[in-house]
């Protein structure tokens, strides 16, 4: 029986020609092989761990990334919105403060040569007076003692506001007179310390050549502050015969219309007495400006 079993093994070995040694070598491959894949499955393993949390944590920051970016988006979206709103707004005041400007003209405009109630402040003898102008500053009005201006403290409030009246405007329109006083004042100042050496024959010049101008200034507004006395002459007697018309007149729609034309031409005539007014303050300040040039012509002037 043994010797049937050794023969049997060694036919085996002899059929198959099997190399126990290799197989060992075969196995310890095999065995090395799969601890080297488990290593490597739970290497993946963590890896794999490793990568859900970064896709979890990307996931996080996309989410955020698109908060951020609608957020972003909204911020812009508000933001141009507020930009149209106010430019929507400074156009519409704009618009608004160059509609205001252009009524209160027209209404200021409309008023001349109306009557208008100023008692209120005034006294009763201001019950109706004839508006001249209007100014930021004064109504110029007509009585039967003459022209004269009332401030916009003494106008009633109810006509002040008629005809958008306000102290910030006339405060404004001072201050605007001012500035321009102050430049004049500061270009003569400079024109007339530019001609401190008065002996240089370009300052002689200069000033003979402004001496000139003066009195082509002044003899041009004397010639229109003529025409325009001859002007309130003819206006004055229109006014003289209207007024005569109205006494006579013995029906209500005759003396109406007489009295209105009567009111127009002397408005009128006094309007040019106003700017002959001006004239003459002009001539004063032109005259003044001239003795002092003749003083520089002078010797130790």
């Amino acid at each position: 029986m043994l010797a049937c079993s050794f023969f049997f093994v060694g036919c085996l070995e002899d059929e198959r020609k099997v190399d126990l040694e290799d197989l060992k070598r075969k196995l310890d491959g095999v065995a090395f092989d799969k601890e080297s894949t488990n290593k490597f499955i739970d290497l993946a393993k963590v890896k794999l761990a490793e990568l859900k949390i970064a896709e979890r944590d990307f996931k996080k920051a996309g989410e955020i990334n698109e908060s951020i970016s609608n957020v972003t988006k909204t911020l812009e979206e508000v933001t141009a919105l507020i930009d149209e709103v106010k430019a929507s707004l400074e156009a519409s005041e704009l618009g608004f403060e160059d509609y205001q400007a252009k009524y209160r003209a027209k209404v200021r405009k409309d008023v001349v040569g109306k009557n208008l109630d100023l008692s209120a402040t005034k006294g009763e003898d201001f019950k109706e007076v004839r508006v001249l102008s209007v100014n930021p500053v004064e109504i110029r009005i007509y009585q039967t003692s003459g022209p004269q201006s009332v401030p916009i403290s003494e106008i009633p409030k109810e006509v002040r506001e008629m005809l958008q009246m306000s102290e910030e405007e006339a405060e404004a329109h001072r201050s605007k007179l001012r500035d321009n006083a102050k430049v004049r004042e500061e270009r003569y100042k400079e024109w007339k310390e530019g001609l401190a050496d008065r002996k240089s024959e370009a300052a002689q010049k200069a000033i003979a050549k402004r001496l000139k101008d003066i009195q082509t200034e002044v003899e041009d507004i004397e010639n229109s502050m003529n025409l325009r006395l001859l002007k309130i002459q003819d206006l004055k007697s229109r006014s003289s015969q209207w007024q005569r018309d109205y006494s006579l007149a013995r029906g209500d729609k005759q003396r109406e219309k007489a009295l209105g034309y009567s009111q127009m031409y002397r408005d009128k005539a006094q309007k040019l007495n106003d700017l002959n007014s001006d004239g003459h303050l002009v001539i004063a300040r032109l005259r003044s400006e001239e003795e002092d040039l003749k003083k520089m012509q002078q010797p130790g002037g």
